[in-house]
């Protein structure tokens, strides 16, 4: 105000504005001295904002400058490593690993805690006289990186139960079950019989027309007596142990048992060729129960004969006159069914020896087509071979006695 009254004075009005000195400066000093309250002309909330791919770059960054992780191994984090496919054979070693983690989740990068993880095996059927802590063999190496390597060797063929422990607590993935098997045998060195037991008649230890044999965990030898109509129990020299069975079709009773069988639990299973039955006796012999009967439908038998246990503890059932397999659960609960009379790819005409290999994989003896089939756990056709003659390689009639 001042300003434009100095720009538009004249020299008329030069005495007015000298008059007025003493009240500009007044006012000016005001104006200089006086302490103002500013309102501020924006938001009082300023907000921040950043690019999602900037964010994304921070937080990495952020992440590779390290972290806190305690020492302390998570028994409920660290993971078992086992090779599912690989074969496992009574009295050789076989290996599995152990990854260690942290309480966090984070793979812990150092050793240091063998001494903390034991190993516990428990056989799913225990023998009476086995000592299993002494009879099997386990080692637990350091790799220094926070991983472990654990060799084993199991003494006896069976299926094993693997518990893998930290400060005796179960690590996640434990147990975990193996199946231990034979090792595999070298059929050229078979030139002449260990053992010959046995003669034709009805006394014990005596046979007429014995149809199947097997051994049990125990090394024990049994044989179905089918025209004996019972089932005679050996040790592994031949000595006569115990006999069960006797003609008829009460439970318990025989007519012409024909394929037998042992599961897991050491429990004796027959196929009851002339009764159309399956029979569960235990260890000893004294029945457990019985499923089937005479027909074509599912769970009904037509001369069942040969007989095998899968892994999963299924009984699996050749049919003489049905040409056909037939799947039960452990309960003789009917699962599935394969087959049907024929010579073409999966037909099958009188199979009469079954078996299931390492795996899974299901063998059956086609006699009248002269060969022998694999199929899958599935019952699908994988592949075949023989043929009728008396080349090598041929069939003449093939017959399975377990």
């Amino acid at each position: 105000m001042i300003e434009k009254a100095l720009c538009l004075s004249t020299q008329n009005d030069d005495m007015r504005l000298l008059s007025m000195k003493k009240l500009y400066e007044s006012r000016l000093n005001y104006l200089i001295n006086n302490i103002w309250r500013i309102e501020p002309c924006h938001l009082s909330l300023i907000q921040f904002s950043i690019d999602s791919r900037i964010e994304q770059t921070i937080y990495s960054c952020i992440l590779d400058i390290g972290v806190i992780n305690s020492n302390e191994i998570s028994t409920k984090k660290c993971l078992i490593l086992i090779n599912k496919k690989q074969k496992i054979f009574k009295d050789e070693e076989f290996k599995f690993g152990i990854i260690s983690y942290s309480r966090e989740g984070n793979p812990m990068r150092n050793g240091g805690h063998k001494n903390n993880f034991t190993i516990k095996i428990e056989r799913e059927l225990k023998l009476d006289d086995e000592n299993e802590e002494e009879n099997n063999e386990w080692n637990i190496m350091d790799l220094n990186n926070g991983r472990y390597e654990v060799k084993m060797k199991i003494k006896e063929e069976g299926k094993y139960l693997i518990f893998v422990q930290f400060n005796e607590l179960d690590i996640h993935s434990s147990p975990f079950e193996i199946q231990v098997c034979s090792k595999q045998r070298n059929y050229q060195e078979v030139l002449h019989p260990k053992l010959i037991f046995g003669s034709n008649g009805i006394k014990n230890g005596q046979f007429k027309n014995p149809r199947s044999v097997i051994t049990n965990s125990k090394g024990n030898i049994i044989v179905s007596d089918s025209e004996n109509h019972r089932i005679q129990v050996f040790d592994s020299q031949g000595q006569f142990i115990s006999t069960f069975g006797e003609k008829g079709d009460g439970n318990g009773q025989f007519y012409g048992p024909y394929g037998i069988a042992t599961n897991s639990k050491g429990n004796i299973i027959v196929s009851d060729e002339n009764n159309n039955r399956i029979q569960i006796f235990d260890s000893e012999g004294n029945f457990i129960s019985k499923f089937g009967s005479e027909g074509d439908g599912n769970g009904q038998f037509n001369h069942p004969n040969g007989i095998t246990i899968d892994s999963n503890g299924n009984i699996l059932v050749t049919e003489w006159e049905n040409h056909r397999i037939q799947i039960f659960d452990s309960e003789g609960k009917f699962i599935s069914k394969f087959g049907e009379k024929g010579s073409r790819n999966g037909q099958l005409n009188h199979p009469n020896g079954i078996a299931v290999n390492s795996k899974g994989d299901i063998i059956v003896v086609d006699q009248h087509n002269h060969r022998i089939q694999i199929f899958d756990s599935n019952g699908q056709f994988i592949s075949k071979f023989g043929g009728q003659g008396n080349a090598k390689g041929r069939f003449h009639y093939p017959w399975e006695y377990m």
